[in-house]
């Protein structure tokens, strides 16, 4: 039986502007996600594990600096290559720039002994370090829809008609992947992609699936009667689909206030038992408040009253919605000193008597979640509302990846 350790999006190295060390540059924030990970691998060298799974997005981005890289030797790949447990590893879209020839912080990956980093899809077989059971991967790292057209042309030997790309490269994959399953002659075999799986829920887009210029893995390009597991990173919410046998991981900390309530972890899969099971680990707690201030004689210690009490050790965000006049009398040095147990607090001042039309509830990065958001809240009673945030979102996001091209 072989102990496999399943880690979705890690995001090593995402930035944040608080909190920042002047020695490295680097904000605590930062280091709170290689402790994330450094905690899977004390978890993985303590229970034995044979194998680590990354399903793409180890890193945030595709340029990291020296400080940061020497921490993730030092807290992740010099324990794993003590404990000679392998590696099997994929580019996601934040860490695999397009263009192949291009460099990428995974590189390093390669150079431990036993273990593998997939940028193009490849068919692999890894020893388990102590069962020494031979498992089979076939490994899908992070393509644009784009590119997924290129591979297909290319093994088709013919160009792809443009109206029916997506479900011929639909097609093609599917044969494709049954077709590799078959050539893998070990028992237990396991999929390994970075793409959207049709079906995922992601709780910060309220429609998942408008997601333009994804390429979209559904139920059927997967022979799931013959393999143990498909494991699918991309999406942070961690879930599993049809009856346990695709796995989405999720991301391995809070990444936003979009992720607040989302708890985080890995999962550990034994290959005799099919048992799959979630580990939490112990996220940053992310905290949000919203204080209505009534007309009172002392709005500070009504405003302190009212925060929560888990702010301890969390990324704590306050909006207060008070008017100019009882503003002027709030007593912020009281303010702060009552958050001070916080890792990091952010205060957010609404002194307007007329609330916008448009609120967005959560703050995210990502501009097809900002857009798709602010269309949604704007134009609900628009009898086009679906047409137009259609229309929208595809006019925003051929936009984004004439960007990432040029990158």
């Amino acid at each position: 039986m072989a102990k496999i350790i399943i880690v979705g999006d890690v995001h090593l190295g995402k930035r944040y502007t608080y909190r920042v060390n002047l020695k490295t540059g680097m904000s605590d924030r930062t280091l709170d996600f290689i402790d994330a990970l450094s905690r899977v691998v004390t978890y993985a060298i303590e229970n034995k594990a044979d194998i680590l799974i990354i399903a793409g997005d180890l890193f945030d981005r595709v340029s990291v600096g020296p400080t940061l890289l020497r921490l993730v030797r030092e807290n992740i790949w010099y324990p794993l290559i003590e404990a000679k447990i392998p590696i099997v590893c994929i580019g996601g879209n934040h860490d695999s720039p397009q263009i192949h020839e291009k460099g990428s912080p995974l590189g390093e990956i390669s150079l431990i002994p036993n273990s593998t980093v997939s940028r193009t899809p490849a068919t692999i077989k890894v020893q388990a370090l102590n069962s020494k059971e031979e498992v089979g991967f076939l490994l899908l790292p992070y393509q644009t829809a784009s590119q997924v057209v290129k591979f297909v042309e290319k093994r088709l030997g013919k160009p792809v008609e443009k109206e029916r790309q997506m479900v011929l490269s639909q097609e093609y994959l599917k044969y494709y992947i049954e077709n590799e399953m078959k050539q893998l002659t070990t028992k237990s075999k396991i999929i390994v992609g970075h793409y959207f799986f049709q079906g995922s829920k992601i709780n910060i887009i309220p429609y998942p699936d408008l997601l333009p210029h994804e390429f979209k893995f559904k139920k059927d390009m997967l022979p799931l009667a013959h393999i143990d597991l498909a494991v699918f990173g991309h999406v942070h919410t961690t879930q599993t689909l049809h009856d346990g046998k695709v796995l989405v991981p999720g991301s391995l900390e809070r990444v936003d206030f979009g992720e607040i309530n989302e708890d985080k972890g890995f999962y550990v899969f034994e290959t005799t038992t099919q048992k799959l099971e979630f580990i939490s680990n112990n996220p940053r707690p992310l905290v949000k408040q919203v204080v209505e201030v009534p007309k009172v004689e002392d709005p500070t210690t009504y405003i302190i009253e009212k925060f929560p009490p888990t702010a301890k050790d969390a990324i704590v965000r306050i909006i207060i919605k008070i008017s100019p006049e009882l503003k002027n009398k709030v007593r912020i040095p009281r303010i702060h000193q009552a958050l001070e147990s916080a890792f990091y607090f952010e205060l957010f001042w609404d002194t307007s008597v007329t609330q916008r039309d448009v609120v967005l509830k959560d703050f995210v990065l990502d501009p097809l979640v900002l857009f798709n958001d602010f269309i949604t809240k704007k134009f609900n009673q628009d009898p086009n509302l679906v047409q137009l945030r259609k229309t929208g979102l595809e006019i925003l996001d051929r936009a984004l990846a004439h960007v990432e091209e040029k990158l």
